[in-house]
């Protein structure tokens, strides 16, 4: 009996919380043909519904009677709302007229100066011309927010919004509607979904603003201003400028440093579309969801239905097939493949060999005539032992070669060492895509490196300089397909084979929040920048939004006629 008052004292303690605990926030689907006359609108209906499923449970400790929460609205990319409920509400509900279908809320995953040039967008003649570099297109970007002070979104010579606008600048923290413009001519931003989630959840930037960089990066690849002078710590240097540098940006932030869910982003997308946006780019979704649960694809054929054409990204979960996201006839699915432009430094050799390989190390230097060390016992480079210094080990580039080793993980241990510099023996593919360069160094492949070691282990005193902060155009060969951009067929729906096309997405130079880290050196040493490298499907995507004038009529035609649609 001993144990009675323990389980009754857990109860009175944390019976409440395992109570609350029991609630979800559920997606749920309606058939609109079911909403009485009485109601005049569809939010109406949608309060009815929840009024007539309250199930009767115990008030709590602190006087709180748990009952059903309306989170959010659907009308317009697919018809029902998102709520709260505990499972007998949810039983209940199931129910009701109307009711077509119900799932769990989940987290949703996240998946340039020369991409013009590169895509044979012409200033002066072709499609870019033709279609007034996206005059007047309004595109929806569905992300992390914007850093609205990036001269990207700057609105210099473009004409008043057009009429058709329906959307909000919506105030918040650290963000007012006077950030907006004739370029960046809306932001909005839904959290509902994640605070359900998580009652402890506490919203650091309660606004459209970015704090992530992923949707200022996006945003600008899509439709960014001319900008000139653009480059990262001297790489990529040049003008930049966005697909569609004359369109119009709308930006609906759903992804928050505190987590990503799904309710939020319908929510994003219901408002868009409400709003008037012409396209819709996502680079987010997920693998081996099935069709009937996959919010993204219901949701785009919704939007697709009202004359907005969706661009999302295929994922970064490559080359393994089977992994593609997004992968349904009415989004136009987006992979990711190499550009004819590379990033290096020289390495040239005591004995004048000189070898390009890659680097982005963020600091215009040169480490010159250092001893170049090579050591079969610590050439993994994986850790080094502060009690054992290696003498002159400032004075010394040491090699660094290992299958097995990631090449992040030998930067990340030269990081903490005292050397000066550092040769990385790769072959690997991802290690060229890679913006992480903590300290001085290149990487070059395995048949360059024998070169090395042999030049370091013959020689009685090799030496060796790196100069940084190159870029390379017309490399070959391109465009290629990027070993982590995901391969079809969609699991969901092998009928149609996907995806559609590459766009760029390897080292894109884009927009950069100025209070996010955009490059570091050694441990702890921050650099920040206005524009940055990144790589992904997710960069790739906005290149096919951008160019939606081009695109979207061909693109609608094809898939109505695929479903025999009007």
């Amino acid at each position: 009996m001993r144990g009675v008052p323990f389980l009754l004292f857990s109860w009175f303690l944390f019976g409440p919380s395992l109570l609350l605990a029991e609630r979800s926030t559920y997606i749920v689907h309606l058939d609109k043909t079911f909403i009485p006359k009485i109601f005049a609108t569809h939010q109406n209906w949608h309060s009815s519904i929840i009024d007539t499923i309250k199930i009767e449970a115990p008030t709590t400790q602190n006087g709180y009677h748990p009952v059903p929460k309306l989170l959010y609205s659907y009308d317009n990319v697919l018809h029902g709302f998102s709520v709260v409920l505990s499972k007998d509400e949810f039983e209940a509900l199931k129910k009701s007229p109307g009711f077509l279908s119900a799932y769990k809320d989940r987290p949703v995953e996240a998946h340039t100066t020369h991409s013009s040039k590169f895509l044979d967008l012409n200033p002066a003649s072709g499609l870019w011309l033709a279609s007034g570099f996206g005059q007047d297109v309004i595109i929806g970007v569905l992300d992390s927010g914007v850093w609205p002070e990036s001269a990207s979104f700057r609105d210099d010579g473009l004409s008043e919004i057009p009429k058709k606008w329906k959307g909000i600048c919506k105030p918040g923290t650290k963000f007012n509607s006077s950030l907006c413009n004739r370029k960046l001519i809306g932001a909005n931003y839904f959290n509902k979904g994640l605070l359900a989630s998580d009652s402890t959840v506490k919203i650091s930037m309660n606004s459209a603003r970015d704090t992530d960089g992923h949707g200022t990066h996006v945003a600008s690849i899509a439709a960014g201003s001319f900008s000139k002078g653009a480059s990262y710590f001297g790489y990529a240097p040049g003008t930049a400028r966005g697909m569609a540098p004359r369109a119009r940006r709308a930006v609906y932030k759903f992804s928050f440093e505190e987590g990503i869910v799904t309710s939020d982003l319908i929510a994003a997308m219901d408002q868009a579309v409400a709003d008037g946006v012409d396209i819709l780019t996502i680079s987010y979704g997920w693998t081996n969801i099935p069709l009937y649960e996959d919010s993204i694809a219901i949701a785009s054929f919704g939007a697709m239905m009202k004359g907005v054409l969706v661009s999302a990204s295929a994922g970064n979960s490559g080359p393994e097939m089977g992994t593609l996201n997004n992968g349904v006839p009415w989004i136009f699915t987006v992979a990711a493949c190499d550009s004819d432009r590379s990033f290096s430094g020289t390495l040239t050799l005591g004995n004048g060999l000189k070898i390009t390989g890659f680097s982005l190390f963020p600091v215009k230097t040169i480490i010159k005539d250092l001893r170049v060390l090579y050591n079969e016992s610590i050439s993994p480079c994986d850790s080094f032992d502060p009690s054992s210094p290696i003498p002159n080990a400032r004075r010394s580039i040491i090699i660094c070669y290992s299958t097995a080793i990631d090449v992040e993980d030998q930067m990340a241990a030269i990081s903490e060492s005292s050397f000066g510099g550092a040769i990385y023996i790769s072959d690997y593919p991802d290690v060229l895509r890679a913006n992480f360069f903590p300290n001085p160094g290149v990487v070059i492949s395995t048949k360059e490196g024998k070169q090395v070691i042999d030049y370091a282990s013959k020689s009685v005193r090799p030496t060796a300089s790196i100069s940084f902060q190159e870029t390379h155009i017309d490399v070959m060969p391109a465009p290629v397909v990027s070993s982590f951009s995901s391969r079809g067929p969609s699991r969901s729906y092998l009928r149609v084979a996907k995806p559609d096309i590459v766009a760029p997405g390897v080292l894109i130079l884009a927009a950069w929040p100025s209070n996010v880290s955009a490059a570091v050196i050694g441990v702890n040493t921050f650099l920040d920048s206005d524009y940055r490298l990144l790589s992904g499907t997710s960069m790739a995507t906005p290149h096919i939004a951008g160019m939606r004038q081009c695109l979207k009529e061909h693109i609608l035609i094809g898939v109505l006629r695929l479903f025999d649609l009007p």
